[in-house]
């Protein structure tokens, strides 16, 4: 039996996808451990480094190969609870961090009504909008630091609807 050009294109086919799965495979793979080195590296930074140089009673040193290692504090957050959240924002006059974003869906050549829009969003066209509220990563990383600094603020700041982390953290010059 010969190879006609349909058996040679089904195997080609056959081939490829068999490629392509062996490729997604290796993927999934990588990513797994990428994810494991990324843990591995928290913990020794976050953990390993920190606890050893804090029980030798140094936050940095000065290495033979003129590396530093350096121990600093840090402070990771992301909103958990936005009702909470926000709310303790506006109740202590900290909303100026919030971000509001609208989003409206139009038509095609609608290009003259997007100009109009925010001035008569609803009234005039019924358009539906989504409103979106938020605060940027690193201004929230700023603030919470910031907070956690301030007696005052530290002393209400609702650590969980901020998913605020902090710890100490080594970082290799």
């Amino acid at each position: 039996m010969t190879d006609t050009p349909r058996n040679i294109q089904m195997n080609e086919l056959t081939e490829l996808a068999t490629e392509l799965e062996t490729v997604d495979a290796k993927i999934v793979e990588a990513e797994v451990q990428l994810s494991n080195l990324k843990q591995s590296r928290r913990t020794i930074a976050e953990e390993h480094l920190p606890q050893l140089m804090e029980q030798a009673g140094i936050d940095s040193l000065k290495l033979a190969s003129g590396r530093k290692i350096e121990i600093k504090e840090f402070v990771d957050a992301k909103i958990k609870d936005p009702n909470v959240a926000f709310q303790w924002l506006r109740e202590t006059n900290n909303d100026s961090i919030i971000k509001n974003e609208i989003s409206v869906s139009l038509g095609r050549g609608d290009d003259a009504l997007a100009q109009d829009i925010i001035q008569t969003l609803k009234e005039q066209y019924e358009v539906d909008a989504n409103v979106r509220v938020g605060i940027h990563n690193m201004t929230l990383k700023s603030f919470c630091r910031d907070a956690l600094d301030n007696p005052e603020l530290a002393e209400t700041l609702p650590k969980n609807a901020f998913g605020i982390y902090q710890g100490k953290r080594a970082k290799v010059n």
